[in-house]
């Protein structure tokens, strides 16, 4: 079984390495009473645009409430929000370099 954290860092320096231009800087935060429920664990900011990830250990990990809204308003509203998990890192991370 992979673990989160580890998928997680290892993903966001393969988005330092691979994306051109490099990431602005990359966000990464744990849920508390002060943060939006559900709301993406990792953002991204790129020159032109912003990118927000939420991990998950596998394809078929559970998600929070509010998580999966979260993601269809980002992308509604012209944002870039992926779910990434080790199965589909390589896309997600293809799609980011596309439009970054």
């Amino acid at each position: 079984m992979v673990l989160e954290s580890d998928f997680k860092k290892k993903f966001c320096a393969r988005l330092k390495k691979e994306v051109k231009p490099k990431p602005l800087a990359i966000i990464q935060y744990q849920q508390s009473s002060t943060t939006l429920a559900g709301f993406p664990d990792t953002i991204v900011f790129l020159e032109a645009l912003t990118v927000f990830i939420e991990f998950k250990r596998s394809k078929t990990a559970k998600f929070r409430p509010g998580q999966k809204e979260w993601i269809k308003k980002l992308n509604e509203n012209g944002h870039f929000a992926f779910v990434c998990y080790p199965e589909n890192a390589d896309e997600v991370l293809e799609q980011i370099k596309e439009v970054a």
